[in-house]
């Protein structure tokens, strides 16, 4: 009987959690990406990424850049000195100094840390993608639409 209970323990609660079913933390996470009234998309990091006791927490943004498939990276730039550190509050919209057009397919990138950590400390970064396109209707109508939506039906 022992054996049994034994058995089901590991199965149940061990198992799991030796193969990262419970600790399964995603290699890519999601930022959000809203149109701005100028037109332009707001990338940032979501508001859930601060807990209630630490709402004001920054991350530091180590590498940010627009990619387009089939074309390459379109835009880079890389924040590694210390002294020129870009700061970012969740919800913040980020700097991509870049001029995003209609009806291209891009694809925004970056990773964080939090402020104040040691970046290249194993588990304190996060990288972030999205796919996004800002598409204009003939009425002049312009939306935003990510990820499969973007990729889809140009």
């Amino acid at each position: 009987m022992k054996r049994k209970l034994y058995r089901w323990l590991l199965m149940v609660f061990l198992l799991p959690l030796a193969t990262g079913f419970y600790c399964h933390r995603p290699m890519v996470y999601t930022p959000d990406i809203v149109l701005k009234e100028d037109g332009l998309p707001c990338v940032s990091i979501p508001l859930n990424e601060v807990s209630f006791f630490n709402k004001e927490k920054q991350f530091d943004i180590i590498v940010a850049k627009v990619f387009q498939v089939g074309v390459g990276t379109l835009w880079k730039k890389r924040y590694y000195d210390v002294s020129k550190r870009y700061h970012v509050q969740a919800g913040e919209c980020l700097r991509f100094e870049y001029h995003f057009q209609e009806n291209i397919v891009y694809t925004v990138g970056f990773i964080t840390a939090a402020s104040g950590s040691k970046e290249f400390e194993h588990g304190k970064q996060k990288s972030w993608n999205r796919d996004f396109r800002i598409k204009k209707d003939t009425d002049g109508t312009v939306k935003l639409l990510l990820d499969l939506d973007a990729r889809e039906n140009k």
